[in-house]
């Protein structure tokens, strides 16, 4: 079994941060300022998600039997729910049917491979999920497993591809000459995408190694800010005329620096009113500004611009606060501000043998107080009755549709759902 999924080395040129780093020169030596980052609930799951799935492939290939399981992912303990086991086998399914060893087909899971054959300008590398190399067809397939609802494009996507050029430097030479075309493949079971959760690309190999000569170029561009940012040597005027040529936004979601990047708060702050804008660009303020609660009536083009600018706003502030807390926790002292403690839910402080013996000897509990009983979910009956019958209980559930919720175009492919005054009235036909 491989290293887990957590515990594992990232190069500092990541297969993973390709195209944040090829957008914006200055983002590795920002990152090298930005305070560590803190685990994440959302990351745990999909942590679990990867660790499940590698088990199932290297074992009997069903995800639905580390249902319930609870699993340490950093400071996460994470239990696998159906959700998981679903996402989890979806991408188990189709690697399954894509690898077909008695057709000539090699199938490398989560190889850890480095880019050290371009002498690239910093340590490049990354783990890929799954690789299925076919001689006879000659096609290399890249096959990456997202459990978040964030929607990935799978095309020209320089992660896949980073991983795509990784393996066939990596592969045994006979194995590489066979390959003409690369495939690459998102699998993304929880987010909704007009062409579904199975993504798929395919080009000719000239085209990757065209691409390579972009993905030096980009590496060389980060090198050169992360030279000239050394130079600065504490000098804000210097940092501010760097960050202007070296930050530009665009991959910014899930960079460490982004609380502490001046070109997000720029940016962030373009959509704020002018008192709160001041009062942020000025540390000599004393008194936060009074900004009316009270909404004008809005047309629906000025509320869709306000929308927008909100949505960068609040990314911005919420990446702030983690950056303070970061920086609060590693012993930095925020002014006016303390670390406090969290409280927790409370657990019983003995084994549950002890509490539950207590709890009718000494409260004088019967079992039925005790003891909660409920119908198992579809997820638990699948388990108990095995993948290969899940099919008897397909029309014995459902998924409801539980209520709506106000989202950006840019940002999912479902279909709109009916207004509440839609659903009141028939339209009448003429």
């Amino acid at each position: 079994m491989s290293t887990s999924h957590h515990g594992r080395y990232h190069a500092r040129w990541s297969a993973s941060s390709t195209a944040a780093n090829w957008t914006c020169a200055g983002r590795m030596a920002m990152v090298s300022i930005a305070p560590d980052e803190k685990d994440n609930i959302y990351a745990a799951q999909g942590t679990a998600a990867h660790e499940i799935s590698e088990k199932a492939l290297r074992g009997n290939k069903d995800c639905s039997q580390f249902l319930g399981d609870i699993m340490k992912i950093g400071d996460f303990e994470i239990e696998i729910t159906e959700e998981l086991v679903y996402s989890a086998q979806t991408y188990v399914d189709y690697v399954v049917e894509q690898y077909d060893p008695t057709a000539g087909c090699h199938l490398f899971l989560e190889e850890r491979y480095s880019l050290e054959q371009l002498d690239p300008p910093f340590e490049a590398g990354g783990t890929c999920d799954a690789i299925i190399l076919n001689p006879n067809t000659g096609v290399l397939e890249v096959i990456d497993f997202k459990n978040g609802r964030g929607i990935v494009d799978v095309n020209e996507n320089k992660q896949t591809r980073t991983y795509a050029l990784m393996a066939l430097l990596n592969a045994p030479k006979k194995l590489a000459d066979s390959i003409n075309y690369i495939k690459v493949t998102i699998i993304q079971p929880r987010a909704y995408h007009k062409d579904g959760f199975i993504r798929s690309e395919t080009f000719h190999i000239a085209e990757l190694i065209e691409w390579t000569s972009e993905l030096m170029k980009a590496m060389n561009r980060s090198k050169l800010a992360l030279d000239a940012f050394e130079l600065i040597n504490g000098s804000r005027t210097l940092f501010d005329e760097w960050a202007d040529k070296a930050l530009t936004t665009g991959q910014c979601s899930f960079c460490p620096a982004y609380g502490i990047c001046p070109k997000q708060r720029i940016e962030a702050l373009a959509v704020a009113p002018k008192d709160a804008k001041d009062w942020f660009e000025d540390i000599t303020l004393e008194t936060p500004p009074m900004i009316s609660n009270s909404v004008p009536v809005l047309s629906p083009e000025e509320l869709a611009h306000i929308l927008d600018g909100l949505d960068m706003l609040e990314d911005w502030i919420k990446s702030v606060r983690g950056a303070a807390h970061a920086m609060a926790e590693s012993g930095i002292t925020i002014p006016g501000y303390l670390l406090v403690e969290k409280i927790g839910h409370r657990k019983w402080a003995a084994d549950e043998e002890k509490i539950i013996y207590d709890l009718k000897n000494k409260i004088k509990l019967s079992d039925d107080q005790i003891f909660q009983k409920k119908l198992s979910s579809p997820a638990q009956i699948e388990k108990i009755i095995g993948s290969k019958r899940k099919e008897e209980i397909k029309n014995m559930y459902q998924s409801p549709i539980t209520g709506t919720n106000l989202v950006s175009e840019k940002k999912t492919t479902r279909s709109a759902a009916q207004a509440k005054k839609q659903s009141y009235f028939e339209t009448v036909k003429d």
